[in-house]
């Protein structure tokens, strides 16, 4: 990834050339910056139908146009932002804004590229428009309100806290809490018991494939797994069900018994052969079928399914691409 870095292996951009992007923003030129990196994106790595589409038109414009035509758009978009910025609501910070701007930048040379995680996940996912309204302070949107997603602009038009432990879930608890009987309660740690991963502190998940379902910690690459989000990766590599018709599995219960005689499907004994009352030697079709005192003995047993393979995490990897992938996601777009 090319740009300046320091020794910390943080974004340092401000000021930093990248291919002719110099990355270094402002409340003021914020769209400017937008517009350098989008378009530059766009003309190293886009298809020329895949620019017209970007720039919603049916001929090819310069890249000069593109930076035009995104920053007016970018400016219609960040307008609301930019009022509560002249009401001092909100801050502008430029280093968070730097940093996922700078993630953005298609390498040099390359348009997509296999990685272990995108690589403006992190960076990007936190505003660079910053709240300062406090509790009971006026405001106009959520995003004016200080600590905001705990904070909201509530319908009063003013700044108030989401509750949290005891209180009334209300229009939601804040971050670290989860609504469990109208009553916000702290989210649950590692091994906590639970029914849903909502219900789990961050980077946990439910894990209901336990008899009793607990927060858990997804697992690395080559740990044993039973469905995706049990994965670092989320990527469970699947085992593949024994039989004529192979499937997809993570256990034996995945897959249909097979019929010990020629490994056909079946659910019970009595698909696979009609059996015989044990006294008094009638036909029978279920266990129960030969009266009392008296027991269907079916002839072929129905094998449980069988899930051959060892389902593990995968390892991390996913295909970035700096076109579409990376101006669906410049802020401001």
């Amino acid at each position: 990834m090319r740009a300046c870095i320091c020794v910390a292996l943080i974004w340092v951009v401000a000021g930093c050339g990248d291919d002719g992007v110099s990355i270094d923003t402002s409340e003021s030129n914020v769209c400017a910056q937008v517009a350098e990196v989008a378009c530059h994106n766009a003309y190293a790595c886009c298809t020329e139908s895949e620019i017209e589409d970007f720039l919603s038109i049916t001929e090819r414009a310069s890249e000069s146009q593109c930076r035009e035509d995104v920053q007016a758009s970018c400016e219609r978009q960040i307008a609301t932002l930019r009022f509560s910025f002249d009401e001092k609501r909100v801050t502008f910070d430029a280093n968070i804004m730097n940093n996922c701007l700078a993630a953005l930048i298609a390498p040099e040379g390359t348009c997509a590229e296999v990685l272990p995680a995108v690589p403006w996940a992190e960076v990007c996912m936190t505003s660079a428009w910053v709240g300062t309204v406090p509790v009971d302070g006026d405001c106009l949107a959520n995003y004016e309100c200080a600590g905001s997603p705990d904070a909201f602009c509530a319908a009063n038009r003013k700044c108030a806290a989401r509750p949290g432990h005891g209180q009334p879930c209300g229009t939601g608890c804040a971050h670290e809490f989860y609504c469990a009987s109208n009553i916000c309660q702290p989210r649950l740690p590692e091994g906590g018991s639970c029914s849903s991963t909502s219900q789990c502190q961050d980077k946990l998940f439910c894990d209901t494939s336990q008899a009793m379902p607990v927060c858990t910690a997804p697992q690395p690459a080559g740990a044993a797994c039973v469905n995706d989000v049990a994965c670092e990766s989320k990527t469970c590599i699947p085992g593949t069900c024994a039989g004529p018709s192979p499937s997809t599995c993570y256990a034996d219960t995945d897959c249909s018994g097979r019929c010990a005689d020629d490994g056909s499907f079946c659910s019970t004994a009595a698909n696979c052969a009609t059996g015989t009352c044990q006294l008094s030697g009638f036909s029978c079709s279920t266990p129960t079928s030969c009266g009392t005192g008296d027991t269907c003995v079916f002839p072929v047993q129905c094998l449980q399914g069988d899930c051959l393979g060892d389902p593990v995490c995968s390892d991390s990897h996913v295909v970035v691409d700096y076109c579409t992938g990376a101006l669906s996601n410049i802020p401001g777009l």
